[in-house]
């Protein structure tokens, strides 16, 4: 029965590939003839699933005038019966939740580990394992990535060997110690050598837990168990932002609630700003991530000192801060907040490559409906705040009313680079769903490294992410890789690999060419929606 049932789903991934490749409509006669088909030969050779979905679509299609299906609506209608194929599918190469299952935890809610290691090894083996503990788990074999990863992701938890090349272990953590111990990100040291005087100076330099190679991976699971344990405590417990001293985004929904309240009941204005550093990650590249925290520092300190009485500072995220300001017009914000522009561009900062001036951009917006969410007006001065970074940031952008999402700016470009149409289709649907109604997307899909080379798409100003299969005929993703690695605007490209278990060495080679993150097959639709919020949120 089973190769009947390949058989089966080889001819109808045969026969929808075939359907994605032609430039012609699907006409109504061929599409009801092919689930017709389906529905019998499923439910004969056992995929009563398939067969019951198959019926179900036979009696929309009933309903429904005659007429010719172009692609993107025939690929609509037959989404769900698409993702089925791929759960039946004998090598599949993405897992499907069973919808009919209670969805007790999310991805995005996992914690995320940081493990830096030279050996690609038992770095992929430590992934796998601990993914498998519903932990995210970003892994590096160079200690610079692992040091932009920290400032960019705010890991929950650092694992780090301290035999690194290039870089030790004991370097790293000295650079990291000051952040560590303020944001309290417990951190893991592992390694061979675990004689009393490494453990002492590890310990000194913020440790808080040392374990010997090789190592015990259900101990190593317990304890970390336990410092994210106490992590999430901690979170909780403080409001306060350590680096910047501005309130952290614990305590916004709490403090956004009672001072819409206040606004309502004494019919005041309430307005919210939106504030984003220009060129920051340019300041981290050029004087290194300590000046970076000192501007972050001095920027949040500079606005509560000269921002309203009643305005109430909170870092959203990086380098993002959000400004609520109650009893304040949208215009009367706005206005503020373009005095407050002004006097910032007129600090000095200082660095061993000499001192440097900053400006930023923001986005105002006047909460005019209580009944909207926080999300809602967040949102809302997000989206003039990055207004005002297309117009040449250092400005300040009013939020628009009804503003037409089809007319914004995009922000971001996605690639999917795979020879296969249907897993191509799949992942734009993965890639759109994640993103919708948080960032403006172009999100286009390539079957070869070539024809992504070849457009000038890949040429623009805006930041890229490219979600890649590593193995394709005639230029496979490594070469892809190497390429956008080489491109003036590399730093531009986010790459997440997709590979099969079986490819240590493509991984490893991934990333040493430098890519972000890679996901085994087969992987879940859910996971892959997280770990790509989690990508964009750096890159953004």
């Amino acid at each position: 029965m089973i190769k009947y049932r390949d058989t089966l789903l080889f001819q109808i991934h045969k026969q929808l590939e075939g359907w994605l490749a032609q430039e012609e409509p699907v006409s109504h006669e061929e599409l009801y003839r092919f689930v017709h088909s389906l529905k019998g030969t499923a439910g004969t050779i056992g995929l009563h699933d398939l067969s019951e979905l198959s019926q179900s679509l036979l009696e929309q299609l009933d309903k429904l005038e005659a007429k010719e299906w172009p692609t993107h609506e025939w690929s609509d209608f037959l989404r769900e019966l698409i993702t089925l194929c791929y759960e039946h599918r004998p090598e599949q190469e993405i897992l499907l939740e069973d919808p009919t299952l209670p969805q007790e935890s999310t991805y995005e809610n996992q914690p995320l580990l940081l493990i830096l290691d030279d050996d690609v090894t038992l770095l992929m083996y430590l992934k796998e394992y601990l993914e498998k503990q519903n932990w995210s788990v970003i892994a590096t074999v160079y200690p610079h990535k692992a040091l932009d990863y920290f400032h960019d992701l705010n890991p929950d938890c650092l694992i780090l060997d301290l035999n690194i090349p290039e870089t030790g272990g004991f370097q790293v953590m000295q650079t990291l110690s000051e952040k560590i111990k303020k944001q309290y990100v417990p951190t893991t040291i592992i390694s061979i050598d675990c004689d009393r005087d490494t453990r002492m100076r590890a310990f000194r330099l913020g440790a808080d837990d040392v374990m010997c190679k090789p190592l015990d991976l259900e101990e190593l699971t317990v304890r970390l168990e336990r410092q994210l344990g106490r992590k999430r405590w901690m979170d909780k417990i403080l409001f306060i932002d350590e680096l910047t001293g501005a309130f952290n985004r614990n305590s916004l929904t709490d403090t956004y609630q009672r001072l819409l309240s206040d606004s309502l009941r004494n019919s005041t204005p309430f307005s919210l700003a939106f504030m984003d550093i220009d060129h920051f990650k340019k300041v981290n590249d050029t004087h290194g991530h300590l000046v970076g925290d000192v501007v972050l520092s001095r920027f949040a300190s500079f606005i509560k000192i000269n921002s309203g009485k009643y305005d109430i500072l909170f870092r959203y995220g990086g380098e993002e801060f959000l400004l609520l300001m109650p009893r304040t017009s949208g215009q009367d914000a706005k206005q503020r907040i373009k005095q407050l522009l002004v006097d910032f561009q007129a600090l000095s900062f200082e660095s061993a490559e000499g001192s440097f001036s900053l400006s930023f951009s923001a986005g105002v917006v006047q909460i005019e409906d209580g009944q909207k969410p926080l999300s809602h007006w967040i949102d809302a001065a997000d989206t003039a705040l990055y207004a005002a970074k297309n117009n040449g940031r250092c400005r300040v952008e009013m939020a628009k009313r009804n503003d037409d999402p089809d007319t914004r700016t995009v922000r971001l470009k996605v690639a999917i680079i795979d020879d296969d149409s249907l897993t191509r289709t799949l992942l734009a649907d993965c890639a759109r769903a994640s993103l919708e109604g948080w960032i403006h997307t172009d999100i286009r899909t390539f079957h070869e490294g070539a024809a992504f080379f070849e457009s000038s798409w890949h040429q623009g100003p805006e930041a890229y992410l490219v979600i890649l299969d590593g193995i394709m005929p005639h230029m496979d993703g490594l070469d892809v890789l190497r390429l956008i690695r080489a491109l003036p605007n590399s730093k531009q490209y986010t790459v997440l690999m997709l590979t099969g278990r079986s490819g240590e060495q493509d991984i490893a080679r991934a990333l040493q060419l430098g890519a972000d993150d890679y996901m085994t097959k087969p992987f879940s639709i859910k996971e892959l929606e997280a770990r790509i919020k989690r990508l964009i949120k750096r890159m953004m």
